[in-house]
């Protein structure tokens, strides 16, 4: 070993050595500090002599302190030494950190910061790309026997997020993002707030299945609720489905099953595409409805009044679907057009749960029969109509429109 080279601050010295290591030299630093000889090893001689002249400096600092210090600190520099030996690094580097750390902060509590950190970036969250994890959510649902307009709303819409999103894992997706992306959609306020609802429940399979922290909110949660414009409820008379039904009877016979679901059952237009013969139970006194709502596969009896039950009658069958036409609700439009009615957004379901109410005053029982919540149906239909109004509609015989006397009534074509 040749001679080494002697670096001093005057009350410490190190020195350098050229040693051979696997056939190169490497230049190794000894000196003594806190009572002990340390030892470090550089590959070049100039980053030896940076690091000497660094460890020169401290040690002056150390000594010049260490004068200086009382019990009192020298005790709090043992307890130091032994709180940072699990993390392997030196005293000041720690310190150092801290400082860093503290400063960063403002003062708040580092440890908090670091458990803030850790809930948000835990090391047991499994990462996989957000279009596996809406291909896995949208099959988890399909295999609890989902409704599949549901699926296939999953798909639609968390596609649409996922392709806004592109390389984005779910872990990345903050609240502000998603908000402005919803709220950039040309979509009536009560599809926002349906996707939103989508949106949650996604977040809450994924944090149940381990793809994000399960100790604290989604980004999802906090998302914006859009103020949807009240509903606005439009009936039909007694006197208007008695002239639609003579009209229909006259003019397209076929479309009257249709009619007289929609008018007694209360049931959604898309609830009655999929209605059936076998749905209606003559003997029994009931429709069976499948809910045509997404989320659920939930079925619903409804009575059959004597009213439906004399309209069907001639039509009935043993199976197959009530509605033969492609757009019943096209070619009852031009019918009631010709007898000077105007057909309304969901005319015949507002028209039966108001009636329905007005007859038998069970908002629960009525809530159960149309598939709705009963705080919906007491906020929109209460006391809308009459009783005796109620008896009129679900009459056998229906009252029927003043013809004017200068109106023909033509055969539709």
């Amino acid at each position: 070993m040749s001679q080494p080279i002697v670096l001093t601050n005057g009350q410490h010295e190190i020195k350098i050595y050229t040693v051979q290591n696997r056939g190169r030299s490497v230049f190794q630093l000894s000196y003594y500090e806190g009572g002990h000889r340390q030892r470090q090893t550089c590959g070049k001689l100039s980053d030896a002599r940076r690091e000497a002249k660094v460890v020169l400096g401290r040690l002056a600092i150390n000594t010049h302190e260490a004068d200086e210090l009382s019990t009192a600190d020298m005790e709090s520099y043992v307890i130091a030494r032994k709180h940072i030996a699990a993390t392997g690094l030196p005293l000041h580097v720690c310190a150092e950190l801290f400082a860093q750390a503290h400063t960063k902060l403002g003062g708040r509590s580092v440890l908090d910061a670091a458990e803030f950190f850790t809930d948000y970036h835990p090391t047991d969250v499994v990462c996989k790309p957000l279009t596996e994890l809406i291909n896995d959510f949208a099959e988890r649902r399909k295999a609890m026997s989902v409704h599949s307009d549901y699926i296939a709303d999953i798909r639609r819409q968390l596609g649409r997020l996922a392709a806004a999103n592109p390389g984005r894992s779910l872990a990345q997706l903050r609240t502000a993002d998603v908000d402005r992306w919803l709220g950039g959609q040309v979509w009536h306020p009560i599809t926002k707030n349906n996707v939103r609802k989508i949106l949650i429940t996604f977040g809450n399979w994924a944090k149940a299945n381990r793809y994000l922290p399960a100790n604290r909110p989604t980004e999802f949660d906090g998302l914006m609720i859009y103020k949807e414009p009240p509903t606005k409820v439009e009936i039909y008379t007694p006197a208007e489905l008695g002239t639609m039904f003579a009209a229909v009877e006259a003019r397209r016979p076929e479309l009257l099953p249709w009619l007289a679901c929609a008018a007694y059952t209360g049931a959604r237009v898309s609830e009655i595409d999929h209605l059936a013969w076998e749905n209606i139970s003559f003997d029994r006194n009931f429709a069976e409805i499948e809910s045509s709502k997404v989320r659920t596969k939930a079925r619903r009896l409804v009575p059959l009044p004597e009213a439906l039950k004399v309209r069907l009658q001639p039509y009935r069958r043993d199976l197959g679907p009530i509605n033969v036409y492609v757009d019943p609700q096209a070619a009852l439009k031009r019918i009631a057009a010709e007898e000077g009615i105007e057909l309304k957004a969901n005319g015949f379901r507002h028209s039966y749960i108001s009636y329905r109410l007005a007859a038998i005053n069970d908002t629960a029982r009525v809530a159960l029969e149309a598939g709705n919540s009963p705080e919906v149906i007491f906020q929109h239909y209460r006391e809308l109509v009459t009783p005796e109004d109620a008896a009129q509609w679900f009459a056998v015989v229906l009252p029927k429109l003043p013809k004017p006397e200068n109106v023909i009534a033509m055969r539709s074509a």
